[in-house]
């Protein structure tokens, strides 16, 4: 339902308007009314009207005043203006500044009724092209997102030269025409003790939604969706900028977390300047590095190399001890990419000269070893039958030179052990989303967070399975089953394409037929047509 809010100087027309006429009806609220502009202002930016109906003779501020300034602060507000002056110069003027109709008085009902019908089927007709839009801009922006992640990844890896990374960079719309660039890394781990795809967080959903509706404000940013749990943020800006720019933005996202503390773990680390496009690669080592250091310790935020300096210190007059709880939710959580970034730390940790004792290596190396078993059998696996049989042999004899490879080689297989866990776990929930979206496909408003929170699941990892697994996106899963039962309707039944498109999911039969003709090369009307000549 629509708002309507009158402005009329004259008591008895303004009270029988609003009471006479059957606003409901014609699909209208009446939110307000005033005796002229001076007052009726305020109450219009408060309420926002759809339709605004005004007296262009008032005291104090007249029609065409209080027109010109709701049409600079609410453009899409429509407006009628009434009047008792059949003078043409007026009705010049209020269309002049965009005036929807213009009304003699005595304003019968009929006369308001036609213009109400009018002014609603304006509306409803802005109303659908802006749902067309919005449905447009997401399924755009779910597309954007894969190339902008298969980018990000290729930037990261070195496999594009500089001058790929400029004509790609312009295809996605992104500038990198900085002289300075800082990589920040968001990570969301949820560090469980247990071995499961993340589920659903209402929370998480709104502090990834708040977090990119700030990044997308700022141009001197992008961000790409590196992980399922992380995010990789490029500060782009010049010798005078790129730090107050990182400094912003850690200090942004630092303060929107905060307020999530308690239900979200988060975690936080930058590269440091840098000024080559080539340089994105040993950036990426660099604060990955540092971000592995939420391994070491989780109730940690924000991470620099200062840290494990700090942790290296305190460890330097001490027993040597490490912390197999750290272990274990490194094993849980933790990418294959993180295992050397993070044994680097884990020895480091223990003391700058630790890994020169033999007697360390070997101490470390089966405490690892231990942790290693102990996690495969969470798993229900023999750890005999899955680790290297002469495992033991090579970690009895460890040295700071073979220590962190033995130790590695280990973490790579618990790590593949649990991806395959959660991979049988994940293709069940799959299935649940897929056949969640077999059922509602003809729901306009469906989308990947309706569905990630049917199947309790986070959206981001939903995302990334139908990628994986399905080798598509979520969207054109969707849109796929809609084209599929689309097909299925003009060739075996008579109705309208608007019902049609109504009935697989789309309240814009325009924005139907453009999704049916890219999907098939043809419109519903010509794929009709074909049907009826075999």
């Amino acid at each position: 339902m629509y708002s309507v809010f009158l402005v009329e100087d004259e008591i008895v027309i303004r009270d029988g308007l609003k009471v006479s006429f059957p606003w409901e009806e014609y699909g209208f609220a009446y939110v307000g009314d005033a005796a002229d502009g001076e007052v009726a202002l305020p109450l219009i930016r408060q309420t926002k009207p759809d339709v605004l109906i005004t007296d262009i003779r008032m005291p104090f501020m007249d029609g065409i005043s209080l027109s010109k300034m709701i049409k600079k602060e609410l453009p899409n507000t429509r407006i009628i203006i009434i009047s008792g002056f059949d003078d043409f110069s007026y009705a010049q003027e209020a269309i002049s500044i965009g005036v929807d109709n213009y009304l003699l008085k005595p304003i019968t009902k009929d006369k308001l009724k036609d213009v109400m019908s009018e002014a609603k089927n304006k509306l409803d007709k802005e109303t659908e092209r802006d749902n067309y839009l919005e449905q447009f801009k997401a399924e755009s922006q779910e597309y954007e997102q894969f190339a902008r992640v298969r980018f990000f990844n290729k930037l990261v890896s070195k496999t594009m030269s500089v001058p790929e990374i400029y004509e790609k960079s312009e295809e996605l719309g992104l500038s990198f025409d900085s002289t300075h660039y800082n990589l920040v890394l968001l990570d969301f781990t949820p560090m469980t003790e247990g071995t499961a795809a993340p589920v659903y967080s209402k929370h998480m959903a709104r502090l990834s939604d708040q977090i990119m509706q700030y990044l997308k404000c700022c141009l001197e940013y992008h961000v790409f969706h590196s992980t399922m749990d992380t995010y990789a943020i490029i500060v782009k800006g010049d010798e005078n900028t790129i730090q107050s720019h990182t400094k912003n933005l850690i200090e942004n996202i630092e303060r929107r977390c905060l307020f999530y503390d308690d239900d979200i773990h988060w975690y936080l680390a930058e590269s440091g300047a840098i000024t080559r496009l080539s340089e994105f690669a040993s950036a990426y080592q660099k604060a990955s590095k540092r971000l592995s250091m939420r391994f070491i310790n989780p109730k940690g935020h924000i991470f620099s190399d200062e840290d494990l300096e700090a942790l290296q210190r305190s460890k330097d007059d001490s027993n040597v001890i490490v912390d197999q709880h750290l272990v274990m939710l490194f094993l849980e959580n933790a990418e294959a990419s993180e295992i050397d970034s993070f044994l680097d730390n884990l020895i480091n940790s223990q003391g700058k000269d630790a890994i020169k004792s033999n007697l360390f290596c070997r101490y470390f190396a089966m405490t690892m070893y231990m942790c290693v078993c102990d996690y495969l059998k969470k798993l229900d696996l023999n750890p005999d039958s899955v680790l290297n049989s002469n495992i033991r042999t090579l970690l009895d004899n460890a040295t700071g030179d073979t220590v962190a490879a033995l130790v590695g080689s280990m973490f790579q297989v618990a790590i593949e052990k649990r991806k395959q866990e959660v991979g049988n776990q994940s293709k069940s929930q799959l299935s649940e989303a897929m056949r969640y979206v077999d059922e509602h496909y003809s729901d306009s408003s469906l989308c990947l967070n309706e569905v990630a929170k049917a199947v309790d699941i986070s959206p981001s990892y939903l995302s990334a399975m139908f990628s994986r697994d399905t080798q598509t996106t979520f969207v054109e899963y969707m849109t796929a089953k809609r084209m599929e039962q689309a097909k299925a309707l003009l060739k075996n039944t008579k109705e309208k394409t608007q019902q049609i498109a109504e009935r697989v999911g789309y309240k814009d039969p325009h924005y139907f037929s453009y999704i049916f003709k890219k999907t098939y090369g043809i419109s519903p009307k010509e794929y009709r047509n074909e049907g009826t000549k075999q």
